[in-house]
C-alpha cells in the first residue's frame, strides 16, 4: 500500500500474468468503484517525484546552502535534502521544484560543474532502465600527471 487520500494505491504481486489477467478482468462486486489495471511502476509517480531531481557524487566540502545557492536558477525550490550512506566518499542530495518545468533540462544534461566537480544529476521520475543507461558508458583515466585539475581535462569531454 503507498500513497494516501486520492493517491492511495495497493499493489497485488500474482505468481502468474493469468492469475493477474483474471483479477483485472473479473468484476469485484465488494468493490464496485475500484479500478483494477496492469502494473506500470510509472503510475506510482507521486507529483514530487514530476518536480525533483537526485544529485550524486556530491564532495563533502560542499553543503545544503552551496547546493540551494547554484540550483535556484532552475527555478523555485520547495525542499532540499543532503545526505549520506554509512562510510560513502559523496553525498547526495533530491532536490524538489514547485513546477516540473524547471527539471525538464536535466533529460538532456546528465551533470553540471560546481566548485571544480562534476555533479552527475538525474530526474527522480526516470525509470530504472533510464538511470541505468547514465552509468552505461563510463571512462577511467589514470596515471595523471600531478597538479592535473578536472577542468584541464574538459577539452577531452
Amino acid at each position: 500500500m503507498t500513497g494516501s487520500g486520492d493517491s492511495k494505491c495497493f499493489v497485488i504481486h500474482f505468481y502468474s500474468a493469468e492469475a493477474r489477467n483474471a483479477c483485472i478482468g473479473a468484476s469485484h462486486q465488494q468493490f464496485p468503484d475500484l479500478i483494477f489495471h496492469a502494473h506500470d511502476p510509472r503510475q506510482l509517480w507521486s507529483n514530487e517525484d514530476l518536480r525533483a531531481i537526485q544529485i550524486t557524487d556530491i564532495l563533502f566540502f560542499l553543503n545544503k546552502d552551496n547546493l540551494l545557492s547554484y540550483f535556484k536558477k532552475f527555478g523555485n525550490i520547495t525542499s532540499c535534502q543532503v545526505y549520506s550512506r554509512k562510510n560513502a566518499k559523496v553525498q547526495q542530495a533530491r532536490i524538489v521544484y514547485d513546477s516540473p518545468q524547471s527539471i525538464a533540462c536535466f533529460n538532456s544534461q546528465w551533470a553540471v560543474y560546481y566548485f571544480s566537480t562534476y555533479l552527475r544529476v538525474t530526474p527522480c521520475y526516470h525509470t530504472v532502465d533510464q538511470k541505468a543507461s547514465r552509468h552505461e558508458f563510463v571512462a577511467t583515466l589514470t596515471q595523471l600527471p600531478p597538479n592535473t585539475k578536472d577542468i584541464n581535462l574538459a577539452p577531452l569531454t
